[in-house]
């Protein structure tokens, strides 16, 4: 670890330490700085590919919900297990070819990310590429790929259920929506309530930090971005403007993993279930 790292690992951990004597505007001026010397070329790879995940997410749900429910509607699934094949090995498939479906297109994007990235490099630095950048980029985009699962199970899940397009696009938009939209209001009470103490934090807020930290955009997002600053994680935002109070972080990179493994897993059985006691013997 560089001594900037550990400059900011201090600073952030402890906002109000006297020995590094460091206001709020110093903390960014770190960070920055840190920024810089991982050079943007794989800085950029990983903001373009969280960029596009954000973008994808719809675009993964849209194809899913109508892809999901084609096998109902046009009486495909009745087809596939007249042959054989199992309904929890149809639905292992399932996923899995979107999910993987999903990994190429990650791929082309950030394979076009890094063709530009270094015109972009030799425009700002003539430095040499950071390897510690490029690895954490790199890691990044392991990270959005892995986020995709959760969402692909989820939103199949909503085709099953329905055996319709137009159901499932529109709950697991909405959904959707609705966690992005809450999601500005964490910064929003870290920097406005941070310095209060929590048992004087209006309930209204504390209820809709907490719903929104089981939710699976946040938890996606807190894990896309682990150990990198992020304008939605509360607690970064609370400690760069040097205020005390902590305890207003909804979830941690750790415990978002994990609960992204829950919703993938209980969604998972949930379908298998709708789908098991299902008769499709006529159909779909």
């Amino acid at each position: 670890m560089t001594d900037l790292e550990t400059q900011i690992q201090l600073a952030t951990s402890e906002p109000d330490s006297e020995e590094l004597g460091l206001i709020p505007l110093e903390v960014n001026l770190l960070i920055l700085e840190k920024l810089e010397q991982d050079l943007l070329y794989p800085t950029f790879i990983g903001t373009v590919a969280r960029i596009s995940t954000g973008a994808g997410w719809f675009l993964i749900i849209l194809v899913i919900a109508v892809s999901g429910s084609e096998d109902f509607t046009r009486r495909i699934l009745s087809n596939i297990l007249s042959r054989g094949i199992g309904r929890v090995q149809y639905l292992v498939a399932r996923s899995l070819s979107l999910w993987f479906a999903a990994g190429v297109g990650i791929f082309i994007i950030v394979m076009l990310a890094a063709a530009t990235g270094p015109l972009l490099h030799k425009q700002v630095t003539g430095d040499p590429i950071s390897l510690d950048g490029l690895g954490g980029a790199l890691l990044q985009v392991i990270r959005t790929w892995l986020t995709y699962l959760p969402f692909i199970i989820v939103t199949l899940f909503w085709a099953v259920l329905a055996r319709n397009a137009g159901p499932a696009m529109g709950v697991a938009i909405g959904l959707h929506t609705f966690e992005l939209l809450n999601g500005f209001v964490i910064p929003f009470v870290a920097v406005v309530f941070g310095n209060v103490p929590g048992s004087e934090i209006p309930w209204i807020y504390r209820v809709q930090v907490r719903l929104l930290s089981v939710t699976l955009g946040y938890n996606a997002d807190v894990f896309l971005n682990w150990d990198a600053p992020f304008s939605r994680d509360a607690i970064f935002v609370a400690k760069a403007l040097g205020l005390s109070n902590a305890s207003l972080l909804p979830s941690t990179p750790l415990k978002s993993a994990i609960i992204l493994m829950i919703f993938t897993g209980l969604f998972m059985l949930w379908m298998m279930r709708i789908l098991h006691r299902r008769d499709v013997s006529y159909g779909s």
